[in-house]
């Protein structure tokens, strides 16, 4: 349960603090006091999208702060202590801070969290009802969750079907790896031939590519190197100046004198070596320069060649190295498609074996979901009853039409079920969509009576109702009060309300009020004890503050309240 709330610089709240108690909490006050305040600083709080129009005009920030105070913890709670690294504990302290530079700073027990981890946290601690929620309600593809959340038993059969689900999109991969089946098959073996055929075709060489792209450069640059080349040429074999024949006559020389000293002779055969080295590159130089000359048919086949390349990278690899491991790889495919009927007969008797258990599991889940509906429609309809809508109707229709043949088309993690509230408030009339059928009065009381039916009794959640009270009055806000009374028995109940019917069953009641001091405006949230509380329903019920048969009659009310909430 939330035991306090602590806001600052939220609208037109400066500084106020909620010490909200266990039970019935009621929030009270004129139009437009500042009621939806606290729901938006709870909202914030809680998780919802940062808007810097909260923040108070004059104000640079907005902080709220929430304590829970919690009986036990459920796993969820416990893991999330676990992800932040923190002991977990039953008091749960929740700051979100916000300023106008947008600035947004989230704290649980003193450890930054994200907004996707507060979010996650705060689903199990508060429910909040107001006018989204009853949309929510119309909307039918919110019903089966509804339905879902009533047998535990049912998110164990959808855990099965997931393993399931799981092996039939395993038993497709392997399918589509052995090329499929029937013309899918003809085309993916006319495909892999077709690939296979190209490639074989080019007659690939490895280093080919470095090799084209060398002779190329050449090429490119044949004058440059002409020129260069015949100039080394010249350098090396030349006239008699040239380096090869004044080595030749350098050995020549040394030769003559070379018994006189060993290492004179010693000279002699290393000037003859180099000599022999430097012919060996003159003649590699000739050869160059004879390569250099430009030969445009030539040209032309490099470039096909290498656009040809090109070509098999860009389809089947990045290299040539790789191209002939797509090859490869192409080969074993083709072999396994021609190969694979055996394979497919096998995986497709592995795939209806599997699609017969998907189909008992969504038989299996129909079954439960019109159990669960046969039990809240029961439910629902004596809860209806109790806040006026005595002739009521109500059915879980479910409009199914899967079959073992197609129920792989149909079946999705949450089964093959199509189902749908319908609803008529009154006698002789058919039930309809929700949507089609129900006013704005009858889905306050829907809503409420959903929950009277489906309430949490570990008391960890509190439940906040606003604008419950929307379109009912009289008698039935007196039934409203009472159910209200009822579920926070077990749970912790904040409604903000118009009525003083339901106001009386409060077990704390709170005023908010608006003042205006010297042109600037504030909210201001005051605990009523039992003088001002009788106060608030005198005012609630349009009658004079200071006539006592006006406090009489707002007294009774709230005798009448305290008397059913004693036999709860």
């Amino acid at each position: 349960m939330i035991s306090s709330l602590k806001i600052n610089n939220i609208a037109l709240i400066d500084e106020s603090v909620i010490k909200l108690s266990d039970g019935f909490n009621a929030l009270t006050g004129e139009t437009g006091a500042g009621k939806s305040i606290i729901i938006d600083s709870l909202n914030f709080v809680l998780g919802s999208k940062a808007d810097k129009t909260l923040v108070k005009t004059g104000k640079d920030f907005a902080k709220v702060e929430v304590v829970f105070e919690l009986p036990c913890l459920n796993d969820v709670i416990t893991e999330f202590f676990n992800t932040i690294n923190a002991e977990p504990e039953n008091t749960i302290i929740i700051t979100r801070y916000l300023n106008l530079n947008g600035k947004n700073e989230i704290r649980v027990n003193g450890e930054a969290v994200t907004l996707g981890m507060l979010k996650k946290l705060t689903i199990n601690l508060v429910d909040i009802h107001g006018q989204h929620d009853h949309q929510a309600l119309l909307d039918s593809k919110n019903h089966i969750k509804i339905i879902d959340s009533l047998d535990n038993n049912i998110a164990s059969v959808k855990e099965d079907l997931a393993l399931k689900l799981s092996e039939i999109k395993n038993i497709n991969h392997q399918i589509t790896e052995l090329g499929g089946e029937g013309e899918d098959k003809l085309r993916n073996i006319q495909l892999l031939e077709h690939e296979i055929n190209e490639i074989e075709l080019a007659d690939l060489k490895e280093g080919e590519e470095e090799e084209l792209l060398q002779k190329r450069k050449y090429f490119a640059n044949s004058e440059k190197l002409s020129r260069n080349l015949s100039d080394a040429y010249a350098c090396l074999k030349g006239s008699d100046s040239g380096v090869s024949n004044q080595l030749k006559s350098a050995a020549y020389s040394l030769n003559v004198v070379s018994d006189i000293s060993e290492q004179i002779a010693k000279l002699k055969d290393r000037v003859t070596s180099a000599m022999y080295e430097v012919n060996d590159i003159t003649d590699l130089v000739s050869d160059l320069i004879s390569e250099t000359d430009y030969n445009e048919d030539e040209v032309n086949s490099i470039e096909e060649r290498l656009d040809l390349i090109k070509d098999l990278k860009r389809k089947y690899g990045s290299s040539i190295e790789d191209v002939f491991k797509y090859l490869d790889a192409a080969k074993t495919k083709l072999n396994n498609l021609q190969n694979s009927e055996q394979a497919l007969n096998n995986l497709n008797k592995q795939k209806l074996v599997v699609l017969t258990d998907v189909y008992k599991l969504c038989e299996t889940l129909t079954t439960l979901r019109k159990n669960a509906g046969n039990k809240i429609k029961e439910k629902l309809l004596k809860e209806l009853s109790y806040l006026g809508i005595k002739n009521g109707q109500f059915e879980v229709v479910f409009n199914n039409d899967y079959s073992l043949e197609n129920i792989e088309k149909k079946v999705t993690a949450n089964g093959a079920d199509n189902l749908e509230f319908m609803f008529s408030a009154n006698p002789g009339i058919e039930v309809r969509p929700l949507t089609k059928i129900i006013s704005g009065g009858e889905l306050s009381r829907f809503m409420l009576a959903f929950k009277c039916v489906i309430q949490d009794t570990s008391g960890i959640k509190t439940l906040i109702f606003d604008e419950i009270d929307a379109g009912i009055g009289g008698l039935i806000g007196v039934e409203v009060g009472k159910k209200i009374a009822t579920i926070s028995k077990y749970n912790q109940v904040v409604c903000i309300t118009h009525l003083a019917q339901i106001a009386a069953f409060a077990d704390s009641n709170f005023k908010i009020e608006k003042t205006v001091d010297n042109n600037y405006t504030t909210s201001n949230i005051k605990l009523l004890d039992s003088k001002g509380k009788t106060k608030e329903i005198t005012r609630m019920l349009g009658l004079d503050a200071n006539n006592s048969s006006a406090e009489a009659s707002a007294n009774e009310l709230i005798n009448s309240a305290t008397a059913f909430k004693l036999t709860l």
